[in-house]
C-alpha cells in the first residue's frame, strides 16, 4: 500500500510539474510574442518625423512616466491628455512622438503623453488607476484649468474609462473627448469584427480578443468599457475608418452616448484604416481629422 501511494503521489506530482511546465512555456511563448509586436510597434514613430517646433519633456506625475508636448503653452488654462492605444499592451513615447508632435501643433495646446503600465505585466486595473491618478494630480497642480481627453484605440476605451473612474473619484469630468478608432468591446462581438476583416490589414478579431484576455484576465466586466452604465457624459467626437474592424465598437459608442449628450458627434472616413493618423500625417483624411478634433476640444 505504501508503494501505491509513494507511485501515487510521484504520478500527481509529475502532472503537476508537466502542466506547470507547460503554463510556463505558454507564458514564455506570449511574452516573446508580446516583445515582438512591442518592437515593431515602435517603429510605426519612425514613418513620419516629428514635429521639430514641439518641445517635448519627460516628467513624472503621480508616479507615472508621461510626456509633456508645449508645456510653455501652459498659460492657455487648457491642458490635453492623450492615451495612446496599442490594445492595452503595447506604445510608448517613441511610438507615439511624431504624431502627437504635430496634433500638438495644430491644436497649439500642451498635451500631457501618458505613458501607462501595459499588459499582460500590468493587467486591469492598472493602466485605469494611472490614468485616474495622472488626472487627479493635473486637476490638483492646474487648478481652474479646462482638461480635454484625446484616445486611439484602446485608448480610446481607457479615455471611456477615465470619464467613469472621475464620477466614481467625484473628480470633475473632461471638459471633452476626441476619439480616433476606440476600441470599446473588450468582447469583440459586434459585427464588424467579421464584415470588415477583409478590408483591416491591421487588427483581427482574433488579435484583440487574445489582448483583451491578457489585459483583463478575470474578465472583470468593470474593465470593459461597453458594460459601464453612464447617467451624463461629456461632449465627445468619435473618430472611425470605414475599413476597420472597430467601426461598429465607434457607431455603437456614439449610439450610448448621443441620448445623454446632445453634442456627441460621429465622423467615418471613407477607404482609412485603423488609426490612419499614424501612417500618413499629411494625408487629407489625417489633416481633416485632426482639424476636426481641433475645433471639437476648442469648441467645448
Amino acid at each position: 500500500m505504501k508503494r501505491f501511494l509513494m507511485i501515487s503521489s510521484l504520478a500527481v506530482l509529475s502532472q503537476l510539474v508537466y502542466i506547470s511546465a507547460t503554463a510556463q512555456s505558454v507564458a514564455d511563448s506570449s511574452r516573446q510574442k508580446i516583445a515582438g509586436e512591442r518592437t515593431y510597434y515602435e517603429t510605426l514613430g519612425k514613418i513620419y518625423p516629428a514635429d521639430a517646433s514641439v518641445p517635448v519633456a519627460e516628467t513624472s506625475l503621480a508616479g507615472v512616466k508621461s510626456y509633456w508636448f508645449n508645456k510653455p503653452l501652459l498659460n492657455q488654462k487648457h491642458i490635453v491628455i492623450y492615451l495612446h492605444g496599442g490594445m492595452y499592451a503595447l506604445g510608448s513615447i517613441n511610438s507615439y512622438r511624431a504624431m502627437v508632435s504635430h496634433l500638438a501643433k495644430r491644436l497649439n495646446l500642451p498635451i500631457v503623453y501618458v505613458e501607462y503600465s501595459l499588459s499582460p505585466e500590468h493587467p486591469y486595473p492598472a493602466a485605469v488607476n494611472e490614468n485616474l491618478a495622472v488626472y487627479r494630480a493635473l486637476q490638483k497642480a492646474y487648478p481652474g484649468y479646462k482638461f480635454s481627453i484625446i484616445g486611439d484605440s484602446a485608448g480610446g476605451g481607457l479615455a471611456v474609462q477615465l470619464v467613469n473612474s472621475s464620477v466614481e473619484a467625484k473628480l470633475p469630468v473632461p471638459a471633452s473627448l476626441a476619439l480616433i478608432s476606440p476600441w470599446v468591446d473588450l468582447k469583440t462581438r459586434n459585427e464588424s469584427y467579421t464584415s470588415k476583416q477583409a478590408a483591416d490589414p491591421i487588427l483581427s478579431r482574433k488579435m484583440l480578443h487574445d489582448h483583451a484576455l491578457l489585459y483583463n484576465p478575470a474578465t472583470n466586466k468593470a474593465a470593459d468599457p461597453s458594460e459601464l452604465t453612464f447617467k451624463t457624459f461629456p461632449p465627445v467626437l468619435v473618430l472611425v475608418g470605414t475599413d476597420e474592424v472597430l467601426n461598429d465598437d465607434a457607431k455603437n459608442l456614439y449610439q450610448v452616448i448621443k441620448p445623454i449628450q446632445p453634442r456627441a458627434k460621429l465622423k467615418e472616413f471613407e477607404g482609412q484604416k485603423h488609426v490612419w493618423p499614424v501612417s500618413s500625417i499629411d494625408s487629407k483624411a489625417s489633416v481633416e481629422a485632426l482639424r476636426d478634433i481641433d475645433a471639437f476640444v476648442k469648441a467645448n
